[in-house]
């Protein structure tokens, strides 16, 4: 079930995200340089690419940084994780703030992108946002114990719901996400989970839950390949500290 948010509700709930976050912003106005999710999404859907050139500027930018070829996969791993937090994060912060399943519309969410070509301003319309709810499982418990146990079932409940709105957003690019680099579906979609993963742990820290240390990753950003980099602590491949 869903229903429209109210544009001061969604205006005070997106001032509340963007508050919280460290290094992005939420704005809720685009301009000329967003990027819109939901055109995005309708390219990849026609069989288009339409992430090529951002991949491939961001190889150029990586070159003349480092002075040596890049292989486009590793361009390729941090544009595809970029496109998903782009998603991942005002869902996974709105339900860890206590603000619910706050879906944005494909057609009212985009991105800008800074210098060094990670977005840095995520764009969301206020008046393009729903707010999503489960069914109810039944009477509240009465017990003290049973009002904190179904509290807790209700809060994962919302992050799976989540979740699933996060996949629907991300879903038709990742499936044939770069089509010139060799990257198989356990890369693709376990940075889907990772990226999501972190963003859950990202908002916890934003709403004082200990979090502890990063879990491993099943996904790899690549970093590595680059001239004096190394893997980071929960890269799969074994990150050193």
């Amino acid at each position: 079930m869903s229903e429209p948010v109210p544009h001061a509700a969604a205006l005070r709930v997106l001032g509340r995200i963007d508050r919280a976050l460290p290094f992005t912003s939420i704005v809720t106005q685009g301009s000329d340089a967003t990027v819109w999710v939901g055109e995005v999404a309708s390219l990849a859907r026609s069989g288009g690419d339409p992430l090529e050139p951002w991949r491939a500027a961001l190889q150029a930018q990586q070159e003349r940084l480092h002075g040596v070829p890049v292989p486009p996969h590793v361009p390729a791993a941090f544009v595809l994780q970029w496109w998903c937090e782009v998603a991942a994060t005002p869902l996974a912060y709105a339900v860890r703030l206590g603000e619910g399943v706050v879906v944005p519309d494909p057609g009212g969410l985009g991105f800008e992108l800074a210098p060094g070509l990670h977005p840095h301003r995520i764009v969301v319309d206020p008046d393009r946002l729903s707010l999503e709810s489960a069914p109810p499982c039944g009477p509240e418990p009465a017990a003290p114990g049973g009002r904190e146990s179904a509290a807790r079932a209700s809060a994962e409940q919302a992050l799976e719901l989540a979740r699933t709105a996060y996949l629907r957003l991300v879903e038709d690019v990742v499936r044939d996400f770069a089509p010139d680099v060799v990257m198989g579906s356990r890369q693709r979609w376990g940075v889907v989970d990772d990226v999501w993963q972190t963003a859950v742990r990202l908002a916890d820290g934003a709403a004082g839950v200990a979090v502890g240390p990063a879990p491993q990753r099943v996904s790899c950003c690549f970093i590595y390949a680059l001239p004096g980099m190394r893997e980071c602590a929960s890269c799969p491949r074994g990150g050193r500290n």
